[in-house]
């Protein structure tokens, strides 16, 4: 048996650490660490060697694995090592590794963004190398890990990361490519509802959108956005994450996204952090998309961190916006420091050539004490109860299923099995739950495009208000294109049928998602069963 990925760090709190890696065999997962002691005089005499003294284990035999270490000491150093078990008793333990809590409020810390990098490994691997070089504290990717399949993961991401990933958390972003394949949830942990999240990392508020899922104004996701931002506004600093650049002086200027930027400039966000163009490229401060020093949203493209820099799509445009500071087609990553008055993003490329700086300032004043930013998953496959929530009684690709609001439920079933149960009883954003349809990895343009589908299952509601709904979703290269969902259903109903026409879907579909939701600031219980697409 062999450790075929990993281990790699996820998910980190100042108290929490996820630690995951994959295996060949179905085996049992258990992480040994370790406090590691002060400096002091060992820095002369040398390290002690760690005894591991603690551990966490997980019994069930799988195939990846994640465990999460609690009740640790914030900003602090532990040394780990994981060990797996297959059922005939042949093991395997990793090399010793360590990781750092996350920091206290006021201290500084770093970290490292790219996306695109799925093309040329080397130049990957050399970003990495250097990302783990400067001993960032975490690294937040753009999006595009791996090319369309879930196969493609382990040579376009994990291969290149391993020596970055077991030192250093990383917080993922959805791409297009990332989007076809299921690797994005099976592989990464992050906070509830997964496809989009929030974190806080010191002083500062983190938010990772997702541009392959609906967005628009009223959709689960801007409501979520909105009510985030209004929660962490007093954050010293704001960042946002997504993969399709609202500015960007190319064709992969998806200007769509822009509705997102009022929210961001009525909240005081400072900088976005966007990919999809494979180059980069920086923006002056921008309000309302117009030059704005005292009070505009700094916009970044990293989409260099391991793209062919030869290919027609890497190059400059014939003409860059007059609101651009700098564009250069060149493989990168931005490194960016955070301290409470100071924020510093450096450009840096493969070979370690700084390129471009920009440095922030702001009043420190009393730093406000961030809340929790949102749930921590556990694991990333198996709800509390052990059960694998994949299939819904149908193929393999699993549901993604936002806790708490959705659960498994063997209670009420329209036809026996499972069902899904929805719950709001209010006060928080509505999350939808999803699945991917009609195609695998990635074939949707061969499998699914000028065709039309009826989407239908069975709903039962329980005083619901605002109505709860199932609908279809399809993204393209430009992220989320389209979606049609059926008409509300509200009261109190027994198991009811609900269909909703699909309409003959473009040449360019890169997905297609079932989604069970609500509508924005519904309430109530529901029920979803037998659920199924049918070509028409």
């Amino acid at each position: 048996m062999n450790i075929t990925c990993g281990p790699y760090l996820q998910n980190v709190t100042k108290h929490s650490m996820t630690i995951m890696w994959h295996t060949d065999e179905p085996s049992t997962s258990r992480v040994e660490y370790e406090r590691a002691e002060e400096l002091g005089w060992s820095a002369y005499v040398g390290i002690p060697k760690p005894t591991y003294s603690e551990r966490v284990e997980d019994d069930r035999l799988v195939m990846i694995h994640a465990i999460t270490l609690e009740d640790l000491d914030e900003e602090w150093k532990y040394h780990y090592r994981v060990r797996s078990v297959a059922a005939a008793g042949n093991s395997v333990t990793s090399e010793a590794a360590s990781f750092r809590t996350a920091v206290k409020d006021d201290s500084p810390f770093s970290f490292v963004t790219y996306g695109d990098d799925m093309r040329a490994h080397d130049a990957h691997k050399r970003n990495a190398d250097l990302a783990r070089a400067y001993r960032t504290t975490i690294c937040v990717g753009a999006g595009d890990a791996a090319q369309d399949v879930i196969a493609r993961y382990q040579g376009d991401f994990f291969d290149c990361t391993h020596e970055l990933l077991k030192y250093t958390p990383w917080f993922a972003t959805m791409g297009n490519h990332d989007s076809p394949n299921e690797g994005f949830f099976r592989y990464f942990s992050y906070p509830e509802p997964r496809y989009w999240y929030s974190f806080n990392y010191g002083c500062a508020h983190f938010i990772v959108l997702n541009t392959c899922m609906d967005y628009r104004p009223g959709s689960e996701q801007w409501v979520w956005l909105e009510q985030d931002l209004k929660s962490f506004q007093d954050a010293q600093w704001k960042f946002v994450f997504f993969h399709h650049p609202p500015y960007c002086s190319s064709d992969c200027e998806i200007s769509r996204t822009r509705v997102l930027c009022p929210l961001f400039e009525e909240y005081g966000v400072d900088i976005v952090y966007n990919a999809h163009a494979t180059r980069y490229e920086r923006f002056h401060p921008l309000t309302e998309g117009r030059y704005d020093a005292a009070n505009g949203v700094v916009y970044f493209v990293s989409g260099g961190g391991g793209y062919d820099m030869s290919l027609p799509c890497s190059q400059h445009w014939d003409h860059i916006h007059s609101v651009s500071a700098l564009a250069k087609s060149v493989n990168h990553f931005l490194l960016t420091d955070v301290a409470p008055g100071e924020c510093c993003v450096r450009a840096i490329d493969e070979y370690d050539n700084l390129f471009d700086t920009l440095t922030l300032t702001k009043p420190t004043g009393k730093l406000a004490s961030l809340p929790h930013a949102s749930l921590q998953l556990p694991y990333p496959d198996l709800p509390e109860s052990g059960t694998v929530v994949a299939g819904f009684e149908e193929r393999v690709a699993r549901w993604v299923l936002p806790r708490p609001q959705y659960v498994i439920d063997a209670k009420s079933t329209h036809s026996g099995g499972k069902s899904i149960r929805w719950r709001n009883d209010g006060g928080e954003p509505v999350l939808p739950a999803i699945r991917r349809v009609i195609h695998e990895d990635g074939k949707a343009r061969e499998t699914a495009a000028g065709k039309s589908y009826e989407v239908s299952g069975w709903i039962r509601t329980e005083d619901v208000s605002g109505g709860v709904t199932l609908s279809l979703s399809w993204s393209g290269d430009m992220g989320f294109l389209n979606r049609v969902e059926s008409t509300p259903l509200t009261g109190t109903n027994d198991w009811t049928l609900v269909k909703v026409a699909v309409p003959p879907l473009p040449d360019y579909v890169y997905w297609c998602r079932v989604v069970l939701s609500a509508k924005p600031g519904a309430t109530g219980t529901a029920w979803f069963d037998d659920v199924q697409v049918v070509e028409m």
